[in-house]
């Protein structure tokens, strides 16, 4: 009788379960990012932020308690000793670099459709993730921010200084005459990093309006975007992009 290879997980050898360890964090992602988009999908954005922020509170304590053992992480109050031993400064850092590994994931996954499909279902992908991914942010820093009795437009002033993509780009915001909010990119690693190779500024205002309008919305139903430049716009040197944020009359 023909024998096959006994795949059962006790069976493997040791460099193939390293391998399948890997791929179970993977599938712990991806399932749950799955979940979260078919949620948005059949029940609206609203409802499935809800649903998200109940469960990756539970969710994260959870796994922190059963998988921390594993790494010799010992958890003080249901925040691993590690993190609290850090320094403001080794904080900052570790923030930063978790924001340079989210956006590296973002560029690698634009590359591989346009390198496929081409630049315009790459950048159809691309809005359509801003346009949750926004909705997410937003939801999560209003829960960071709490209760605040400011008006709508000094609220989403802190709150996009908090967006992870601030903590890698130079920004800054002022108020017009009229007291509408002006927010400015002044420095952008993507469209830097095209500049030193002498490429032309990568088109991103279509993407721009919907991340920054359904960001805006997130925060404040009320809040009106106009994009005032942004790529493929002939932009002020040394600027990247420009937003106004007003109130519904």
């Amino acid at each position: 009788m023909f024998q096959t290879k006994s795949y059962d997980v006790a069976d493997l050898p040791e460099d193939e379960l390293r391998t399948l360890i890997g791929t179970f964090f993977g599938h712990i992602i991806m399932h749950y990012g799955m979940w979260f988009t078919e949620a948005s999908m059949k029940l609206g954005a609203a409802k499935a932020l809800e649903f998200e922020h109940s469960v990756a509170q539970r969710h994260f304590k959870i796994a922190l308690t059963r998988l921390a053992p594993h790494f010799n992480i010992e958890i003080k109050d249901g925040i691993p000793e590690v993190l609290l031993r850090k320094s403001r400064e080794e904080l900052l850092l570790l923030l930063g670099d978790i924001a340079k590994t989210w956006v590296t994931g973002d560029g690698l996954w634009f590359q591989a459709i346009e390198g496929s499909e081409g630049m315009d279902t790459a950048k159809l992908v691309n809005d359509s993730c801003w346009s949750l991914f926004a909705r997410l942010e937003a939801f999560k820093i209003k829960s960071f921010l709490g209760t605040e009795t400011e008006g709508a437009l000094e609220i989403l002033e802190k709150a996009l200084r908090l967006r992870v993509y601030s903590s890698l780009n130079a920004h800054s915001a002022e108020w017009d005459t009229e007291g509408n909010l002006i927010f400015y990119m002044t420095g952008c690693r993507v469209q830097e990093a095209r500049r030193r190779k002498q490429m032309d500024d990568y088109p991103c205002k279509s993407a721009g309006i919907t991340e920054y309008t359904e960001f805006a919305l997130g925060m404040d139903p009320a809040i009106i975007t106009e994009c005032l430049w942004c790529p493929p716009d002939r932009v002020p040197d040394k600027l990247f992009c420009a937003w106004k944020f007003s109130l519904k009359k």
